[in-house]
């Protein structure tokens, strides 16, 4: 039986094309309005990032979909949640500048006075519907889940992450800092302790973890096993089996 794997990424600040659009063009504009606009800036999200942590996810992508069926979701800070086909224009907007997320967040009507950095992470991408569409992809019954994201995006996600069947086995690779946020999903590490072992840095620590782990998998069988017994994705995720 085909196992159905869902793999949850970030957008990178690095691109393919040079950015057409800020975070406020994003905000105000439809995305089919500025692919119309600027079609020389367009490429799909697998394709239109180019950041190191991305190239390691879109690899193991492609080792997973050997032995699975995998959909593959990107949670963008301009566009929401993106299938990694959907086409995109350039565009520089992400929820790790706090300072840019005030400033959307005052632009959306948000009463953001009292507000913590986390909330107001959740509150622009509640506006931008991410945690509702991401909830609506995970109730599409996925065996298998593996979630790469920073803090910000776990925030951005995290009301989502709470919502999978019990069915589901979820990972999430992410710091102790950012635990708290990973909501149902079984937490895979991503500490200094990975990164020194992998001999990699911290911005493509997570997706390095899950090339790993989907280099470790050698068939339908040891997804099946690792959906029946979580516990034992840690090892995989860090240590080389070959």
């Amino acid at each position: 039986m085909v196992m159905d794997v869902l793999v949850v990424s970030p957008c990178s600040g690095s691109k393919r094309h040079d950015a057409i659009a800020d975070c406020r063009l994003v905000d105000e504009e439809n995305r089919e309005i500025l692919i119309e606009e600027f079609p020389s800036s367009v490429a799909s999200a697998a394709e239109l990032y180019t950041g190191r942590e991305h190239g390691h996810i879109q690899s193991a992508v492609k080792q997973l979909s050997k032995i699975a069926t995998v959909d593959w979701c990107i949670i963008s800070a301009g566009f929401g949640v993106l299938d990694s086909e959907a086409e995109i224009p350039s565009y520089e907007c992400t929820f790790s500048e706090i300072e840019q997320v005030r400033e959307r967040a005052e632009r959306m009507g948000l009463d953001i006075e009292e507000m913590t950095n986390s909330e107001l992470v959740a509150a622009v991408s509640w506006e931008k519907n991410i945690p509702q569409d991401l909830e609506k992809i995970l109730a599409e019954g996925y065996d298998l889940v593996f979630v790469a994201l920073g803090t910000k995006y776990l925030i951005a996600a995290q009301e989502a992450l709470t919502s999978m069947s019990e069915e589901t086995a979820a990972f999430a690779f992410a710091s102790k800092g950012s635990k708290e946020f990973i909501g149902d999903c079984y937490w895979i590490p991503a500490t200094e302790s990975e990164r020194s072992h992998l001999g990699t840095t911290w911005l493509e620590l997570r997706g390095r973890e899950l090339l790993t782990l989907a280099e470790n998998i050698r068939d339908c069988r040891h997804l099946k096993h690792l959906q029946v017994s979580p516990k034992e994705v840690r090892g995989l995720s860090v240590w080389d089996m070959s």
